[in-house]
């Protein structure tokens, strides 16, 4: 049985193809959480321009119009096949064939579409930098002001043992770093479903470097004051998932800290928290890891948005990458209908 409606719920879900295999590998995925969140899927093929750039400046202007419904009738045949792949039966879904730049083209179509969620693959060998569609999952992620899931997992791993659905989610104690949690909670919800979903919390807090004005028992003492700050933050964090507006998904959650000295450690720790989430023996870690970020706009309200590409490429495991409301403000104007803003 599907989500019931009234549930906060994933309502459109798009994943974008270039007509690859390893593209397609997001289907897998997607297909689940369409069918757990009764949502529609979109798919969509960019066609670029240097598809349909005549090889002579003298080709006549009929011949270039060939050329360009040529490239247009293949790639909407290969997305009208697409949607005879067994897994995809019975499931709403809409296809599109657009001209243009893969990454802004996704964008804009995502914003006008009111899209809830992009699911993407990236290249398994070298994270975001080398991706089968180019640079696309790199501008995405830094550029898109609605949720991404980029799919990242070791060679020979099946994309579908990633059904499991414990999500953490990576905090520094912003308000902008918390709009991770309500597209983490329904991505858990979702790959959990008919099950239950699992979201950890994180928080990441500076100790006290060495400081000739500090004795050692001063240092100790404010490293432990400032976490059990952080974990008091956690507790309360929690408390309003469990009692606000996502209550209803009836998440199970888990909350540590995690401290580093150096900025340069943000990324290990939060890689290590997600591989053995609380230092627990035995424990599988996370499945995915989410993040907000704030691309490379330079915000200083939150710590993480500048890790989270070393994070992709460290972990090795799908990244639910949401951008701040700050970015989001940015591209409002090209957005036709209205994007919810997540929140808790």
């Amino acid at each position: 049985m599907n989500f019931q409606t009234s549930l906060p719920r994933f309502k459109s879900i798009l994943v974008p193809l270039d007509g690859s295999p390893m593209a397609e590998e997001a289907l897998v995925l997607a297909t689940h959480l369409v069918r757990a969140s009764n949502a529609e899927l979109l798919l969509l093929r960019v066609v670029p321009p240097s598809s349909c750039v005549p090889l002579s400046p003298l080709t006549p202007i009929d011949l270039t119009e060939s050329m360009r419904e040529a490239a247009f009738s293949c790639a909407q045949t290969y997305l009208e096949q697409v949607t005879t792949y067994e897994h995809l039966d019975n499931l709403k879904v809409q296809t599109e064939v657009l001209l243009g730049g893969a990454a802004n083209t996704i964008i804009d179509y995502a914003l006008q579409q009111g899209v809830d969620l992009i699911v993407m693959r990236s290249h398994g060998e070298t994270g975001l930098s080398r991706w089968i569609m180019g640079s696309t999952a790199q501008q995405l992620v830094r550029n898109c002001p609605l949720p991404v899931l980029v799919i990242n997992k070791p060679q020979n791993q099946p994309i579908d043992r990633l059904h499991v659905s414990h999500v953490l989610i990576a905090l520094d104690g912003s308000p902008l770093a918390e709009e991770a949690i309500r597209p983490a909670a329904l991505l858990s919800a979702a790959l959990a479903h008919p099950g239950k979903g699992t979201i950890h919390l994180t928080r990441v807090v500076q100790n006290v470097e060495p400081d000739k004005h500090q004795t050692k028992e001063q240092r100790e003492q404010i490293n432990k004051e400032r976490q059990e700050e952080a974990m008091g933050y956690l507790q309360h964090i929690k408390q309003r998932v469990l009692t606000g507006a996502l209550a209803p998904l009836n998440l199970a959650m888990t909350t540590s800290v995690v401290t580093y000295t150096n900025v340069e450690d943000i990324t290990r720790c939060i890689i290590e928290e997600s591989t053995c989430i609380g230092g627990t023996t035995g424990s599988t870690g996370s499945d995915i890891i989410a993040m907000s970020t704030h691309g490379r706009h330079g915000f200083q309200h939150l710590l993480l948005g500048s890790f989270t590409e070393e994070v992709f490429d460290a972990a090795r495991k799908p990244l639910l990458v949401v951008h701040t409301t700050k970015s989001k403000q940015k591209t409002q104007t090209r957005n036709r209908k209205p994007v919810d803003v997540p929140i808790i």
